[in-house]
């Protein structure tokens, strides 16, 4: 009810706003209309003023009436205007804030019209920068100056430094006034010079000044690294003292209010705001506020001399943007009545670059400067305009794009209507969709395809990530293959179709025969949960299931296997067993048609096994070589090597012992007879406890400890997740038999590992990353030492050149950009930096041009600093453009990456406006969720978005395929 609130009085306050500066626009517009006559005789109270009647067009031109002191008093107002005749010549124009109206009283004599007066009459100067051209005697200068002079600036007038646009355009509207009344009025002949103009050194440097932005956003890292240095003082030194340039509220409003000033007179506005414009409409960038803005470069400054940087909560940038829209509301209906841009601008450029404002600018710099100390960016994070509202403009260029691009790709969708008749349901084709975060959702869907295609059904398939939803009403036959990830969630390659699934407007599919396969872990409290989801959602829109659904844990093949089995009978009666009409995939088959997959792994021998931590680090990390020579094996930065590994004999036999089992009981796996040892160190799993084996165990062994635990599930599932099968059974002996034992027990499965290679880099070889997983677990006064199953056999058991079964699977959502030139921002603290020793190696091999940035972590900077002196040559052949550590034990607050990514959250939201790409490797329960609610409030903050936006914009990365993770 508060949020709905809150939404009302915002939507009430835009409508208020909206409304109060239009209506003070159009008053502001109708009331400055000039009545020059007023202004005239306000001025030159000693004239009965009126318009000539001889001379009606440009220049206005007013003359001594009967009654005024200096007229005659028997001659007529034709008369006085004699010889000895005076007139009031109206000069308009366009200064520095905005128009001006002069009266130029002149005088004719017996051989020429001489100026005798110069009277500001209206203008919308800064009163302090009008006030300096009185001071220096600048109209004075024109006393008594021929109408036909030259008047040209530098030349017959001196300019004020620090007020030459005003200069100029004083000059100028005088020079345009009386020539044209002496030329067309007085009968002169034209003698004077026009006024000439050619491009300078100030307007080159203002053009090169732009060239170095344009190179620093968007040139290669190598070529724009110089100009990054050197573009903020070249900023401050040419826009801010020099020029003093500074884009504000006040050269906004003009803008909108029609106070453009000429080219000529003012070339370097022209440059800058022509610039920023451009680069919003042509590029949807920003080229202004963290390249031009010279008050930004000066706040940098200042954090830098502090170093103090204080972070800004996301509620307090949610208050900032509310106070520089009413700020900025305020100052515009001032703007807006006056019609005086410099009434309303308080910003501090002017007084921070000439030591001219107005009043409360005065008190508004000190305040600007002090915050700058402790808080970066502080006056353009809380208070700036013209940043809030160049960002605006930039969010509706992209929205207009976006929609432009939409209406296209619908008039495109629309003209290829025959292809999606080819997709109709006709066809009695089965489509099936797989959703993968690990690779076995997808290897089990070209199972089942491989299966059709043995049978001779017609068969589709399709990633969810790729397919498009608007077929869902065209199919027939439907199935789906998805995992489920983390507590509940749809892997990241469903989410789309998820969203689509369940929205409100989700289309009834009553001609629709589907079954799921889901995929899960018993050990995670909602089993099987995406699949199930799908399931139920799919009957809710009037779907038919043609078969049940199957859930599988994490030792699937048995249940999938019977599962596809059935499906395929249940299809033979189904679909006709032709593909006369079938549409037949488009996309490769990938790893499925490898040549070594789980059924049939390479045998790869150890080259290398190495250390990469100190001997007194808390954790044993090791890089591991393993050579690929002979297999043919190809694989990609970013794919997955899935190792099949043996469990500790040691281990086996005290299991063994703890259980009354002979070592020699034969057994029979797979149809093949081997003793229980033989198939505990090679078929079962033993290090990896589950829920089921804990509440199987406990019925078999009575033990009352286990069993209470049994009836407290969120406790069996933490005991579960932090004990091994090897530890409870030591911990809870019992007598069991072999037959016993196996049914409780799952089937070994290998374990995934990121490839930190690339083979442009290490040819037939493939790099593993791997902490050791190891404890030290007391129990009955007597401690013991457990070790992960593959992290203790590879790092620990595994003897140089010993081979080791493993293969690769594909990993096509965590693939470096298709286009080289692109930014990549990489996180992976910990091992979660192999993937990304693979993507620096892969750019460096391949001269890849597009910026680089690691986020790495871990405890201590001299004990576990992985790859330390890779990364810093990497840093100095730049292919990693920029590398930020966090360890978090160094210091007495900890330290994790997400800090450095707030702490560095400008330029980390300068990168994604650049089209970066975010790749998120490592521990998915605490590290990926606090990243991700790190970038989050660094969009919010920086974007100055409200939450709901940050959100959107977040959501949008991922659905961009720009936001990419390899969790676990």
């Amino acid at each position: 009810m508060k949020k709905n609130l809150g939404l009302h009085l915002e939507k009430l306050w835009l409508l208020f706003a909206w409304s109060t500066l239009i209506l003070a626009f159009i008053i502001g517009h109708i009331a400055a209309k000039p009545d020059y006559l007023t202004m005239a005789k306000t001025h030159f109270a000693n004239f009965n003023l009126v318009p000539s009647k001889d001379y009606t067009s440009l220049p206005v031109v007013f003359v001594p009436g009967e009654g005024s002191k200096n007229s005659q008093s028997n001659t007529s107002a034709a008369h006085a205007r004699g010889n000895a005749g005076e007139a009031v010549v109206i000069a308009a124009g366009t200064g520095y804030g905005g128009p001006f109206v002069l009266g130029v009283r002149a005088q004719k004599g017996e051989n020429s019209a001489r100026i005798k007066e110069v009277v500001v009459l209206s203008h919308k100067e800064t009163p302090a920068y009008l006030q300096k051209l009185i001071n220096n005697n600048f109209f004075r200068q024109f006393i008594n100056k021929s109408v036909t002079d030259d008047f040209l600036l530098e030349e017959d007038v001196d300019g004020i430094s620090g007020a030459t646009v005003s200069s100029k355009g004083f000059t100028k509207a005088i020079a345009e006034a009386l020539h044209k009344g002496a030329q067309s009025h007085l009968g002169y002949e034209k003698t004077w010079k026009e006024v000439e103009w050619s491009p300078g050194l100030n307007e080159a440097l203002m053009v090169a000044l732009f060239l170095m932005v344009l190179v620093v956003v968007y040139a290669p890292r190598n070529i724009a690294k110089p100009f990054k240095i050197i573009l903020p003082f070249a900023s401050l030194a040419f826009v801010g003292f020099y020029v003093n340039a500074s884009i504000s509220l006040g050269t906004l409003a003009g803008i909108v209010m029609g106070y453009v000033p000429e080219f000529r007179q003012y070339p370097i506005w022209w440059i800058i705001v022509g610039g920023v414009l451009g680069g919003i409409i042509l590029l949807g960038r920003n080229l202004y506020c963290g390249y031009l803005c010279p008050f930004s470069v000066i706040q940098d400054l200042l954090q830098k001399v502090s170093g103090i940087k204080l972070a800004l909560r996301p509620g307090m940038a949610r208050n900032a943007r509310r106070v520089i829209y009413g700020l900025s509301w305020f100052a515009l209906i001032l703007i807006f009545l006056s019609r005086h841009p410099a009434l309303g601008s308080y910003e501090p450029f002017g007084m921070m670059f000439s030591l001219q404002g107005m009043g409360i600018q005065w008190y508004i710099l000190p305040f600007s400067l002090l915050g700058s100390f402790f808080v970066p960016q502080f006056w353009c994070r809380l208070f700036c305009p013209v940043g809030l509202y160049l960002s605006e403009a930039v969010r509706l260029q992209h929205a207009t794009v976006s929609t432009v691009g939409n209406i296209l790709v619908k008039n495109v969708t629309n003209d290829s209507s025959n292809q999606a008749e080819a997709y109709s349901k006709a066809t009695d084709t089965l489509t099936v969709l797989f959703a993968s975060q690990t690779g076995n959702s997808k290897h089990l869907a070209y199972q089942l395809k491989a299966s059709c295609d043995a049978n001779g059904l017609p068969v589709r398939i399709q990633s969810m990530a790729d397919y498009n939803t608007d077929n869902l009403q065209r199919e027939s036959h439907l199935i789906i293959v998805t995992s489920t990830y983390g507590e509940g969630e749809p892997p990241e390659s469903a989410e789309g179709f998820y969203h689509t699934l369940f929205a409100d407007d989700a289309p009834q599919l009553p001609d629709l025969s589907y079954s799921v396969l889901a995929l899960g872990d018993t050990g995670y409290r909602f089993f099987c949960k995406t699949g199930i989801d799908f399931d139920q959602r799919l009957t809710e829109l009037g779907a038919q299931r043609l078969h049940e659904r199957a859930e599988c844990d994490v030792d699937y093949d048995a249940v999938a296997d019977a599962w596809i089995t059935s499906v395929i009978k249940v299809l033979q009666h189904r679909l006709e067993a032709s593909c006369a009409n079938a549409v037949m995939p488009t996309e490769s088959t990938g790893a499925e048609q490898a040549y070594y997959n789980k059924a049939r792994p390479f045998p790869a021998r150890l080259l290398a096994n190495d250390a990469l931590a100190s001997d007194t680090c808390g954790k044993d990390f090791r890089h591991i070589v393993l050579s690929l020579e002979g297999s043919e094996i190809q694989y990609q930065p970013g794919d997955l090597l899935s190792v099949w590994f043996k469990n500790d004999e040691t281990e086996v036999a005290s299991l063994l012992a703890s259980l009354s089992i002979p070592a020699d009981t034969e057994v029979e796996v797979d149809g093949s007879i081997k003793t229980i040892e033989r198939a505990l160190i090679e078929n079962y799993e033993l290090t990896q406890c589950h829920p089921g084996f804990i509440e199987k165990y406990a019925a078999l062994s009575q033990q009352a400890e286990l069993l209470d635990l049994v009836v407290d599930s969120d406790g069996m599932r933490d005991y579960a997740r932090r004990h091994q099968i090897f530890e409870l059974v030591r911990q809870y002996p019992t007598w069991l038999t072999a037959e016993q034992l196996l049914p409780v027990l799952r089937r070994l499965t290998p374990r995934k590992y990121s490839i930190s290679s690339s083979q442009s880099e290490v040819g037939e070889e493939v790099h593993l990353t791997i902490a050791v997983v190891e404890y030290e677990s007391i129990h009955g006064g007597e401690g013991h030492r457990y070790v992960g199953g593959a992290s203790g056999y590879l790092c620990q058991r595994l003897a140089l050149d010993a081979e080791v079964k493993v293969f690769v699977e594909e990993n096509e959502h965590f693939r470096l950009p298709e286009n080289s030139d692109a930014s990549v921002i990489m996180v992976g603290p910990g091992t979660g930096v192999a993937p990304f020793r693979a993507f620096i190696q892969q750019r460096s091999a391949q001269n890849h041009a597009g910026k680089s940035w690691l986020f790495f972590g871990n405890r201590n900077e001299g004990l576990d600093y992985l790859y330390r002196d890779e990364w810093k040559q990497h840093l100095q052949s730049g292919a990693l453009t920029r590398m930020d550590l966090a360890f978090s034990r160094d210091q007495q607050q900890k330290i994790y990456v997400q800090h450095r990514i707030e702490q560095q959250g400008a330029e980390f939201y300068a990168w994604l406006e650049q089209g970066a790409f975010i790749y998120i490797c490592g521990d998915v329960t605490h590290m990926a969720v606090d990243v991700e609610r790190a970038i989050v409030q660094v969009i919010e903050l920086h974007g100055e978005f409200s939450l709901d936006e940050a959100q959107q914009y977040f959501e949008r990365l991922k659905h961009e395929k720009r936001l990419l993770k390899d969790v676990y």
